[in-house]
């Protein structure tokens, strides 16, 4: 007897768990890992700054597989990544309005200054020391939020290392304002 009502008292228990738990409609399904964001290329431009020939010199040098190794830590795959130096604020703005280059980094004072500033990316910090990043608004995967918090998160990953970021930590503009 004392087997049938423990038989019978487990399976009421099983039962009960059974009836708690979520029904099979009221599973979301998870959203497919959308993988890793691939760029065939990835060309930057920054600022001259105050910085010396030698820092700009080594930044042309380095930067390129140094921020292509960040990126990939953070799911952005490029194929080739290029860095080039900035003549002037306008000049780096026209080069990447022309598709002549993907992101460029500038203070937020000359990006300000321009007339027609490309589309706004990133922004670091604020006053003087202020840094933005400016990006092509017609290349669709470099204005999603995915590729601007890999990019900050690379560069502030560099920023230490790589004095043309500036000093402070960089946002997702979009994110920042929000």
């Amino acid at each position: 007897m004392k087997r049938r009502v423990c038989i019978l008292w487990a399976l009421a228990w099983a039962l009960l768990l059974a009836a708690c738990g979520p029904a099979e409609s009221d599973i979301s399904p998870q959203p497919p890992d959308p993988g890793p964001l691939t760029l065939e290329a990835l060309s930057v431009e920054v600022s001259r700054g105050e910085l010396s020939a030698q820092e700009l010199a080594r930044a042309a040098r380095e930067l390129p597989e140094e921020l292509k190794a960040a990126l990939a830590d953070r799911g952005v795959e490029a194929e080739t990544v290029t860095v080039s130096i900035g003549s002037s604020p306008a000049a780096m703005a026209q080069a990447v309005r022309e598709g002549g280059v993907d992101v460029a980094f500038l203070p937020m004072a000359d990006c300000a200054a321009l007339e027609d500033p490309p589309q706004l990316l990133l922004t670091a910090g604020d006053g003087e020391e202020a840094m933005t990043a400016v990006v092509r608004p017609d290349e669709a995967v470099l204005s999603e939020d995915r590729f601007a918090e890999a990019l900050a998160a690379a560069v502030n990953s560099l920023r230490e290392e790589q004095p043309v970021f500036g000093s402070c930590d960089y946002a997702w503009a979009e994110e920042a304002a929000g």
